[in-house]
């Protein structure tokens, strides 16, 4: 998996539809406010979705969670992401667990759609995308 910009939690950025470059280019927050209600039970308006992401160092930059625990402890811990933690998953972590395809196929059930997945939440399965990580870069 060649990924290009991870957030500290192990999110896709160049694949998320909230992240304020993918929305310059092709806004599909409406899209992704469904999904977000329909598989993390999140209600938040499509105008209300925009992120530059949680490595931004802007003073003024825009954060979906601006409270993020595991982007407050990658920062203070000076980790790129979760996965260079010997402690992951942690708490923290399991708070902000993406879901992968298979959990989604469990809550949607016949509603499933593995294109929508892929277009709206494949960015944030980053429990196995970091994973990966581990497995690719043991010392």
């Amino acid at each position: 998996m060649n990924v290009t910009n991870l957030s500290k939690c192990g999110y896709c950025c160049d694949l998320c539809k909230a992240y304020s470059p993918n929305i310059l280019k092709n806004d599909q927050r409406k899209g992704l406010s469904e999904m977000w209600k329909s598989c993390y039970d999140l209600d938040i308006p499509p105008e209300n979705i925009y992120c530059d992401g949680c490595k931004c160092q802007k003073a003024e930059a825009k954060l979906i969670d601006t409270e993020c625990p595991v982007r407050k402890c990658d920062i203070n811990e000076e980790f790129s992401h979760c996965g260079e933690c010997s402690n992951y998953p942690c708490d923290k972590f399991n708070k902000r667990k993406g879901l992968s395809a298979k959990e989604v196929q469990k809550i949607l059930k016949a509603d499933y759609d593995v294109s929508q997945y892929n277009e709206y939440l494949l960015a944030y399965d980053n429990k196995t995308r970091i994973d990966e990580y581990r497995r690719n870069n043991k010392d």
